[in-house]
């Protein structure tokens, strides 16, 4: 019996510590310098800011495009990143960081081109739509290293 008590305690003292030393592993910490973001099936390069910099202000930029019924762009465009870093640059900015941009859509109408049968039913086309992008992000300026 004695015998018995003793390799329990010796199995219960070895899963202990087998216990303590896989609740101290931690796994590594991923790299965030270069994040990825997926957008509209496309996969984007994020680069964090790891410098120290200053917020210049706030810039607001607004894109129109008009889209056909299966959301093709036949007029106009979406913002691009050119398009801010210009709207940055006004104000002296090297970059910019917490972009948001909201989409803003209006469906195509719909309008009657004729009747079918002797009971009037109407035939509708689907009309092209518009998209409005309206976009905000802070432009910074960056601070020399010292």
């Amino acid at each position: 019996m004695l015998n018995l008590v003793k390799k329990w305690l010796v199995a219960f003292t070895l899963l202990t510590i087998l216990f303590s030393l896989i609740a101290c592993y931690s796994p590594p910490v991923a790299d965030t310098s270069n994040m990825m973001m997926i957008r509209d099936g496309q996969v984007l390069q994020l680069n964090t800011v790891e410098k120290d910099y200053t917020i210049l202000g706030l810039i607001f930029l607004e894109s129109s495009a008009t889209i056909d019924h299966n959301g093709n762009v036949i007029e106009g465009s979406k913002i691009t990143f050119e398009m801010l870093m210009r709207e940055a640059e006004k104000l002296g900015a090297d970059d910019i960081m917490n972009l948001r941009i909201d989409e803003i859509m209006t469906t195509g109408l719909k309008r009657s081109t004729g009747m079918i049968g002797s009971g009037g039913v109407p035939i509708y086309e689907e009309q092209d739509g518009t998209v409005i992008y309206k976009a905000n992000a802070l432009a910074i300026k960056y601070i020399p290293s010292r």
